[in-house]
């Protein structure tokens, strides 16, 4: 209640809607990103108070889970990765005239499944932290390393790629003086990198510069609508009732895939929708893909709540979920806040604020949905060539703003082609900046419980729960070997043809 009471002043309510009306609006043009709204509007947060910045940031989360939709039911080009599986359905709805009917299934679903997921993350956050609050520096250190794996596992692409990213973290998160023995750490000799690479020009280049130059193609082609005259027609309560099966499943998939660092809305969606229609009878799977409306309600809603699912362990654990929770990790940092598990007990009130801040984005998001649907598609109609221009633009200026210099606008620049040469390999950015965040918390507790320990390793194996967190650490390295010995083998062996 608490939560609510602070987030529910005019102005903050003001912010919050704003922020969602935003989120909508990015996450329907194509080859923008919410990750990439948040970039851009980070200058702005650093002179705000800190509660009303993130309720920023949610609003922009939760609206592009919807506004991603538009897009891909309207023109079949996702506007966000997560709704690539809404296009599966909505776009062949809206070939037989159903336009304004898959959007309504959209919205809908979307509004459940956020609403679900922000059950499930009030259940959750004060649990997991009561838990974390508990935890002595040796299980910090390694509840770290574990998210650091976890991510490397089931991010797109191997292992191996992923891990290459955390390590580049890793030794951004390295530079500059040692905290506890004020020794230079590969500075060059340069003054200027004495005090760290800036953890937000990093940011900016990884999801601002990176992701303007992967997708500047887009500027140079164009998109047809398939119809111009939408009318939102929202299903009844009855018909979604019907339905509960494809709601259900995809929020529960949403919730708990939501919450494994770094695989988040991607992952579940296709998989919420794989189980749908495996288990569907009415419709037949076979019909799955030719527009029926589970197709559209189990990715939508479990699009959703996974909004939910990633802020538990990024409030709990220091641990994004996504992107986008990996940027808010890294604003927390910039206002002064400590992201991990003393953030519940240093600053509850952020904790419930934020919590508070994503059902109320969640319930505007269906209101400026109903009221806007027209004026969204306007703008979808618009030539996106002068977007990706005002964008680095502002994320130019962010970069700047963060130290009022232009190294860390360097610095951006650098990272923004690493990130493009490495996401155009398959190498998840995301890592990049987990490893920038986690590295420094790792290495102080590692080296703080070496010291409480007397130098005695053992200090991480001591106790049930830390000889849990070292055999899921092993075992996901042990499953990569094995997978990768498995690839060699199937590689190496010859074909039927050519023993024949």
């Amino acid at each position: 209640m608490q939560g609510f009471a602070d987030i529910g002043t005019l102005s903050n309510l003001a912010i919050l809607f704003v922020g969602t009306g935003l989120g909508i609006l990015v996450g329907a043009l194509p080859g923008l990103s919410s990750p990439m709204a948040i970039i851009v509007l980070l200058p702005i947060t650093f002179t705000m108070e800190t509660l009303p910045a993130f309720a920023l940031m949610v609003g922009i989360y939760v609206g592009t889970k919807l506004g991603g939709s538009f897009s891909a039911i309207l023109l079949r080009t996702p506007g966000t990765p997560a709704s690539a599986c809404t296009a599966l359905d909505g776009y062949p709805m809206a070939i037989r005239g159903e336009a304004g009917l898959a959007l309504g299934y959209a919205t809908m679903s979307s509004t459940i499944g956020g609403l679900l997921g922000w059950m499930g993350a009030v259940v959750a956050v004060p649990v997991i932290a009561g838990v974390a609050l508990h935890s002595a520096p040796p299980d910090i250190a390694l509840i770290g390393i574990a998210g650091l794996v976890m991510v490397s596992a089931f991010a797109r692409g191997s292992m191996v790629k992923g891990f290459s990213g955390v390590l580049i973290g890793l030794l951004v998160s390295s530079v500059g003086i040692d905290s506890q023995d004020a020794t230079m750490r590969y500075t060059f000799g340069q003054t200027v990198m004495e005090s760290g690479i800036p953890f937000a020009a990093v940011l900016v280049g990884v999801f601002g510069f990176a992701v303007v130059f992967s997708d500047i193609a887009m500027t140079v082609k164009g998109s047809e609508l398939l119809t111009r005259d939408v009318n939102l027609r929202v299903p009844s309560i009855g018909d979604m009732v019907r339905r509960w099966r494809a709601w259900l499943i995809g929020s529960t998939y949403g919730l708990g895939i939501g919450a494994i660092p770094g695989v988040g809305a991607d992952g579940s969606t296709w998989l919420s929708y794989a189980t749908v229609k495996n288990q569907s009878k009415d419709p037949p799977p076979e019909a799955f893909g030719t527009g029926v409306p589970e197709g559209v309600i189990t990715p939508e809603s479990s699009n959703n709540a996974t909004t939910g699912g990633a802020l538990v362990p990024m409030l709990t654990l220091g641990i994004p979920g996504d992107g986008s929770t990996a940027i808010m990790l890294g604003a927390m940092i910039m206002h002064g806040l400590t992201p991990g598990v003393s953030l519940m007990r240093d600053d509850p009130h952020i904790v419930y604020g934020l919590l508070a801040a994503l059902l109320i984005a969640t319930l505007f998001m269906f209101v400026i949905a109903m009221g806007a649907i027209r004026s969204f598609v306007f703008i979808l109609q618009r030539d996106r060539n002068v977007l990706f221009p005002f964008i680095l633009i502002f994320a130019t200026i962010g970069a700047f703003s963060s130290s009022n210099s232009l190294f860390p606008v360097y610095v951006a620049i650098t990272f923004g082609f690493v990130g493009f040469l490495l996401e155009s390999r398959g190498f998840p950015v995301v890592t990049i900046v987990l490893g920038a965040i986690l590295g420094p918390i790792i290495e102080y507790n590692v080296r703080l419980g070496l010291a409480l320990s007397g130098g005695d390793w053992s200090t991480f194996f001591d106790t049930g729960p830390r000889i849990a967190l070292v055999g899921i650490i092993v075992f996901l390295f042990a499953n990569e070997v094995r997978g990768t010995i498995r690839s060699w083998r199937k590689a190496s062996s010859p074909r039927p043809s050519e023993t024949a």
